[in-house]
């Protein structure tokens, strides 16, 4: 009888036991499901974060303008990513305007079990920041879009609501591009940024014939009642492209870009302009020629223009040149010759000469223009030893013209040639408005940290060109602050120039093809983003 008890008894303990054991077992499994469940939503989150941070940042204006297409985009990838309601959508009203980058700008909507924050501009003291200090490699802040998002969690086996917060941070780059853009206008705000007059025509075309673009990165934001960002002045002007691409048609200001009378066969555009997809601005310029941390440079290309202000932007006798008044006046008398070398010349008021003037090599910095009147001839990088000679089309150097004060120009039927050269203009403009011949091409060599430019000016004084049939022109125009007014007949020759300028004026009865040579360009995409750890 006392085995019989003690069994049974054992018997209820054994099942006390497994009881227990089953309950811990529960709890064990719970435990690891809900982990492993936190674990995946926290990744998944996370995932869709980067997501759509990325897409933020992509659709930034790089000009500074209105973030509202980037909160727009961001939005969408959300609904996508997170596979939440359309409604509510967040107010991305609110990140329309011009971009201060002392001042984050925040929109925040809930929906469902998520909460997500747009931040734009997102600065260096911002608490996306914290654990990871900015860097120049991050961008500016109006070129960053942040994303936070909370995440109202439900475990399986818990009554409790924790909540997963994951972040993340993009900036804004430029794609390598696969369009070829031989004009490019690059203010970012105003109305009448391309303005034409009279019968004049501009096509813009591929070195292969295919139609080009031009791209128009105003977002009509200054727009008063009325003004479109496009302005065909008589009704009878003619832009031919593959595609005029406008920032405006992107950004909610659609009616201040173009009159839509103009569109059609026969009128100013033909087919009418598309919407980009994001401004060009002129950071793919800078990081190439100019590739600074301040200006946001992601690579470790040369700071060309800033190494060239440095060395030759002050005042004197540059290291390695030579002083023209030390070996010429600065009002020659007869045709000159110059030897290959350095020179620096000296003076302020400008070299003048109503002769040939011949540099047959080497770099040029000048106090004043190099101005030649009447029947005389301008020749850079000219390797010759007689003003009779013709000079080779392909020299076997480059040579850099140092402009510290004057214009670049010709005037008259005076005939310039500048073979293989950029110029820097520090305080001066390009005049070009003259009738003679002019040929003008760019360094065409991979080891020149100038290769294909013609200019770099940061002047806001208007810009002329005049385009005949003697006119050819070589290698990429940038000139980002200044108006350019094209004139002129150039007949069947196309000048071969990319333009870069801040506005456009065609005047009068101007027939200009610009038509870049395919490897003397830069071609032109969209934008992308990157993810900032």
């Amino acid at each position: 009888m006392a085995c019989d008890r003690r069994a049974s008894g054992d018997a209820g303990v054994v099942l006390v036991i497994v009881a227990a054991a089953m309950a811990a077992i529960v709890i064990v499994v719970s435990i690891v499901i809900n982990l492993g469940g936190a674990r995946h939503a926290r990744a998944h989150d996370q995932d869709a974060a980067d997501a759509i941070a990325i897409a933020g940042a992509s659709n930034l204006n790089p000009s500074g303008g209105s973030s509202q297409a980037a909160c727009n985009a961001a939005w969408t990838y959300a609904v996508t990513n997170l596979d939440v309601a359309t409604s509510p959508a967040p107010n991305c009203v609110s990140m329309a305007g011009n971009c201060d980058e002392d001042t984050p700008r925040e929109v925040s909507v809930s929906t469902g079990a998520y909460t997500l924050t747009f931040v734009n501009p997102v600065p260096d003291d911002h608490a996306l920041f914290t654990g990871q200090p900015a860097t120049a490699t991050d961008a500016t802040p109006c070129e960053r879009f942040g994303v936070e998002i909370s995440h109202d969690w439900r475990f399986p086996f818990d009554r409790g609501h924790p909540t997963l917060h994951v972040q993340a941070m993009a900036r804004f780059i430029h794609a390598k591009g696969e369009v070829d853009a031989p004009l490019v206008v690059l203010n970012a705000h105003d109305c009448e940024v391309l303005t034409a007059t009279g019968n004049s025509h501009v096509s813009a075309v591929t070195s292969t014939g295919l139609p080009g673009y031009i791209a128009i990165d105003s977002d009509g934001a200054n727009c008063g009642s009325g003004k479109k960002v496009i302005v065909d002045a008589t009704g009878s002007a003619q832009l031919s492209a593959g595609a005029i691409s406008m920032w405006a048609l992107a950004t909610g200001n659609a009616s201040r870009a173009y009159d839509p009378s103009d569109v059609g066969p026969g009128k100013a555009f033909d087919p009418a302009p598309i919407a980009s997809s994001a401004p060009v601005g002129r950071s793919a310029v800078d990081w190439r020629y100019n590739c600074l941390a301040s200006n946001g440079c992601p690579t470790a290309n040369d700071s060309a223009i800033a190494d060239l202000v440095a060395a030759d932007g002050g005042t004197g006798v540059p290291a390695g040149f030579t002083r023209w008044t030390s070996v010429y006046s600065c009002r020659p008398s007869g045709n000159l010759t110059v030897p290959r070398g350095d020179w620096y010349v000296d003076c302020p008021g400008g070299l003048v000469s109503n002769n040939i003037i011949t540099f047959r090599g080497g770099n040029i910095v000048s106090d004043g223009p190099i101005t030649v009147t009447g029947s005389g001839k301008l020749r850079v990088n000219c390797d010759v030893a007689f003003a009779t000679d013709a000079c080779p089309a392909d020299p076997a150097t480059t040579t850099i013209w140092y402009l510290r004060s004057g214009d670049l120009g010709n005037a008259g039927s005076v005939s310039v040639q500048l073979y293989e050269t950029f110029v820097y203009v520090a305080n001066g403009t390009v005049n070009l408005g003259g009738t003679g011949s002019l040929t003008w091409t760019a360094p065409d060599d991979p080891s020149s940290p100038f290769d294909d430019l013609l200019v770099w000016t940061e002047s806001s004084s208007a810009v002329t060109i005049n385009g005949t049939a003697g006119t050819d022109m070589e290698g990429i125009f940038f000139a980002p602050n200044s108006t350019l007014t094209l004139t002129g007949d150039t007949g069947t020759r196309a000048i071969e120039a990319q333009m870069f300028v801040n506005k456009l004026s065609l005047v009068g009865n101007t027939d200009l093809t610009l038509q870049p040579r395919e490897d003397r360009m830069m071609r032109l995409g969209g934008a992308g983003g990157a993810l900032i750890r």
